[in-house]
């Protein structure tokens, strides 16, 4: 992926492009509902899955939503299910639903609810029931994660690419560890689309937060790369999101990329996210009809 230096009009087409569509992480915190109501019928939204909620609020969250119009994707943690029972259980109250598309991760719950430790356990699991999804989505980490060797994710990655029918990244502030990444990938056989996942606009503090708990903050290495822009982030109001959207739209303009679009983790700053996704593809910033 040669990205080159591209004139300004291109930049915006390309970023235009990349923005086309995104995906809107949420937290299923109380009065969520209402924070997304300002994003346009049909939006697509993913609803996160944490120990402390549980993975019935993510659930009650995404029916409400898909009920709303919204094409909704609930992440399903691994290590929050507690047996096959409770994985049927789950699928069942999605049946009847509009929902067709769930988001698989290992989850953070220590220990396990279940003798799922990880995506793949419920992958395979899943992939011997029936449910109404008509894609899955698998996480991956451009920068690595750090707790878990380079080559043990690759192997995960070739473990769970039979069953996924797309990858969505953890949040990066690289794009070019994203290219370098998906490079890889491709070298290595592992040809699912790549959905980038990027900031949305939110409050620099929490953002910096963010970052050193997750996995692209949470190793020493990751913070001798990026300690300076993890200050940076802690010092002002807003995190503005373009620069490094269109680094990565400069990527993803390359059909060989791979890169189908973006994954913008809003951390519940619904609005600004929508706001500036609008004025990034050159549409109207209103309210949601």
């Amino acid at each position: 992926m040669d990205r080159g230096r591209a004139p300004a009009f291109a930049d915006q087409s390309a970023l235009s492009l990349l923005l086309t569509g995104p995906r809107y992480e949420v937290i299923p915190a109380q009065g969520i509902e209402q924070k997304v109501a300002v994003l346009p019928y049909g939006a697509t939204v993913t609803v996160t899955a944490s120990p402390s909620l549980g993975l019935e609020r993510t659930l009650d969250v995404s029916v409400a939503l898909a009920a709303r119009g919204y094409r909704v994707v609930p992440h399903l943690a691994a290590r929050m299910v507690s047996s096959r029972g409770h994985l049927e259980r789950l699928l069942q109250r999605l049946d009847g639903t509009d929902i067709r598309e769930v988001f698989v991760i290992g989850g953070d719950a220590d220990p396990p609810a279940g003798d799922y430790r990880d995506a793949g356990d419920l992958l395979e699991e899943l992939a011997g029931l029936s449910h109404p999804f008509a894609h899955v989505g698998i996480g991956g980490y451009p920068e690595g994660h750090p707790l878990i060797s380079d080559e043990a994710l690759l192997e995960a990655l070739r473990r769970k690419q039979p069953f996924a029918t797309q990858l969505v990244t953890q949040l990066c502030f690289d794009a070019d560890a994203v290219a370098r990444w998906v490079r890889l990938l491709r070298d290595q056989g592992i040809q699912l689309p790549v959905v980038v996942g990027l900031p949305g606009v939110v409050d620099r503090r929490r953002l910096a937060e963010i970052s050193l708990k997750a996995g692209v903050g949470a190793s020493l290495s990751y913070l001798r790369k990026h300690g300076r822009q993890i200050v940076t982030l802690a010092r002002s109001r807003r995190y503005d999101p373009t620069g490094l959207a269109t680094e990565v739209a400069r990527y993803a303009a390359d059909p060989g990329s791979g890169i189908r679009g973006v994954h913008l983790f809003t951390f519940n700053n619904v609005e600004p996210t929508r706001d500036w996704v609008a004025r990034s593809v050159g549409g109207p910033v209103s309210p949601a009809s």
